[in-house]
């Protein structure tokens, strides 16, 4: 029998995991017992509607995570690994020596394991890092001090939570950094929505919708040289798919050889399709278009529940076979418990110190996640995970990148858990209504608009997606081309990507690598300004540019997709996107848009040019290539403008023709 005695706090874990208050009782033997806080979901219950106490019989099946040895050692080795000033960069820790450093010992695993065993519970697996036990809904209620009730929650029918914290003995929690699996309310929400109409931009895709091509097209990818050879990358899913889709998307869009799938079903997930069929076909599509002759795609599926949640992210974490990982499942930091976000950052940080890099979507309801409220989505808001946003992209009329705004819906804010980390420190303006204490949301983005979105092929039909779902696999499907790069040249792969990414924010290369979105359009709140802001991130890529600045590889130069024309007496001014990787351009000059061409000018330094001495009111034509020491880019759209008569204007350039 336990008797209360007043309550006391008490501090375990670490600056990342926050403090964990403890609240501590007592029992007639002195055994000192203390209440591990923060695992009953409140806000949850609030709008649930109570129907009484769980069934006795009723199975449980609880996730116990571990904490770890040397979390603050941690973070200074992450630290390390992407400081390319650092000894330690770049030497990323196989799972086995993770362990060896970092995870719980083996003496806490058997004392945890132990403990739970002779409360009655059924040790159904154990590892460094957690313990999976099992019991009675009974046997919990007796065991840790609560009772388990049930609940009726609109969208998801009956659920269960407990009406308290979780009751252990004090040396055992101190070796706890939380219990999963103690409530059922929080089903993940794919972050994907569906456009049945058609794109408004005139994609390659069925209906319009972007296809491949265009996806490589408008953000500067050269699938000739960047194409995800011999990288593995993975998807974390809480549903199946049908792989006839996947092989009819890869046959209707003529990706020859594409990267073989492998499903890997985790806690007794069978792996069937179910309502969430869209939200895993359109990962793995959007993945193959952008790293189309990949190694491997792996289909990591659980359960959708709090310990089924843990559980595929450690899954992938101790397998540790891809690089680079997506993930478009979540749920707002306001409907979860800071136990289960410190279970979370512990797996998150296993990765980083393992150099997999991990993308998460960062919501589809704006800025207002919560309806009425600012909030962010867990896990894009973890602080080693990097969240991707949602923009509107136009293209051209050749189908090169056009502009972007923010999409109304993306995701972005500010965490209400996570303080700043350092690589996001000074982000914070005053235009952008940004936090100088805590984690910022997103951190990159691309197209999600769903009216500007992406032809997907799912239950044996053709429909426009958008959501930032769609952004997180193509954001990691461009890790990879980055991993191809730096792996073809000897080096380590990237790790922890955001560093660099912020780093590269605030250096002169910036504009050349980001399409910095900066007119104030907005996901409800934040708007979109110059440099970082919390509906757009940093921007989207400049896909060849950003890859050579991420992997430090010199690659032929981002294709120039278009070029402005502006007519004067006898003289036509041009300009074109510079290119980050490109040392000078050549421009070719035809009087027909079939050519031929002829080059008037070679080895310009700058993206500008004057053709002078034209004859008024004749249209020419133009084309520009982009060269470094390592080659040539393919050539620029064509533009074409005639000169017209009026005040003579002196020639500018210096570049002879």
């Amino acid at each position: 029998m336990i008797t209360r005695k007043p309550i006391l706090y008490f501090s375990i874990g670490t600056l990342l995991f926050l403090i964990n208050f403890l609240d501590s009782v007592g029992t007639t033997s002195d055994v000192a017992m203390v209440r591990l806080r923060s695992h009953v979901p409140k806000a949850s219950i609030a709008k649930a509607r109570h129907i009484g106490r769980l069934l006795a019989s009723r199975r449980v099946s609880l996730g116990i995570s571990l904490n770890l040895r040397d979390p603050v050692g941690l973070m200074k080795f992450i630290s390390r690994q992407q400081d390319p000033s650092d000894s330690e960069y770049g030497h990323f820790l196989t799972p086995q020596q993770f362990t060896e450093r970092f995870a719980a010992s083996q003496r806490d695993v058997d004392e945890v394991s132990s403990y739970f065993s002779n409360l009655g519970f059924q040790v159904t697996d154990r590892s460094p890092t957690m313990i999976h036990v099992a019991g009675s809904a009974e046997q919990i209620e007796n065991a840790l001090g609560l009772e388990l009730h049930q609940y009726a929650s609109e969208g998801q029918g009956e659920v269960f939570a407990p009406n308290a914290d979780p009751l252990v003995e004090s040396k055992v929690a101190a070796k706890i950094s939380g219990i999963s699996g103690l409530n059922n309310f929080q089903v993940r929400k794919p972050h994907y929505v569906k456009n049945e109409i058609s794109s408004l931009n005139s994609g390659k895709g069925p209906n319009g919708g972007l296809a491949p091509a265009d996806i490589q097209k408008a953000y500067g990818l050269n699938p000739a040289t960047m194409d995800g050879s011999g990288q593995t990358l993975a998807l974390f899913e809480l549903d199946g798919y049908v792989a006839s889709d996947i092989d009819y998307y890869n046959s209707y869009f003529k990706i020859s050889n594409p990267p073989p799938l492998q499903n890997i079903l985790v806690d007794q997930f069978n792996g069937s399709a179910g309502v969430g069929i869209d939200e895993v076909t359109l990962d793995i599509e959007l993945m193959i278009a952008v790293a189309p002759k990949a190694k491997k795609i792996l289909v990591y599926e659980g359960p959708n529940s709090d310990q089924g949640f843990i559980d595929v992210f450690q899954k992938i974490a101790n397998d540790n076979l891809a690089q680079q990982v997506s993930t478009s499942w979540g749920a707002s930091e306001t409907e979860l418990t800071p136990a289960l976000f410190n279970s979370e950052n512990a797996i998150f940080m296993q990765m980083a110190a393992q150099g997999q890099s991990v993308y998460a979507a960062s919501g589809d309801s704006g800025a207002y996640l919560d309806g009425t409220k600012l909030a962010v989505l867990d896990p894009a808001s973890q602080p080693y995970v990097v969240a991707t946003g949602g923009t509107t992209l136009t293209l051209n009329s050749d189908g090169s990148y056009g502009s972007e705004k923010a999409w109304s819906g993306s995701g972005g804010g500010v965490s209400s858990f996570w303080k700043t980390p350092t690589w996001q420190a000074g982000s914070s303006t005053a235009a952008n209504k940004g936090s100088a204490s805590m984690r910022m949301v997103p951190d990159i983005s691309a197209d999600a608009d769903p009216g500007t979105g992406y032809a997907i092929y799912v239950s044996g039909g053709w429909n426009i997606y958008g959501g930032t779902s769609c952004a997180a696999p193509i954001w990691a499907a461009f890790n990879a081309l980055v991993n191809q790069q730096r792996v073809s040249a000897g080096k380590s792969v990237l790790g922890f990507p955001n560093p660099a990414l912020y780093q590269a924010g605030v250096s002169s290369v910036y504009s050349s690598i980001f399409h910095d979105i900066k007119d104030n359009s907005s996901n409800g709140y934040y708007p979109a300004v110059s440099g970082y802001d919390l509906s757009t991130g940093l921007g989207s890529m400049k896909g060849a540019d950003l890859a050579s600045a991420l992997s430090g590889v010199a690659t032929p130069p981002a294709t120039l997709f278009s070029i402005a024309i502006t007519p004067h007496n006898q003289v036509l001014s041009l300009s074109w996107p510079a290119s980050a990787g490109a040392l000078s351009y050549s421009v070719f000059r035809g009087t027909s848009s079939g050519g031929p061409f002829v080059l008037v000018t070679a080895g310009a330094t700058k993206a500008v040019y004057e053709d002078v001495n034209l004859v008024n009111g004749t249209i020419y034509y133009y084309y520009v290539v982009a060269e470094n020491s390592v080659g040539i880019n393919t050539q620029s759209s064509v533009a074409s403008a005639a000169p017209q008569a009026m005040l003579p204007r002196a020639p500018t350039n210096v570049q002879a023709h």
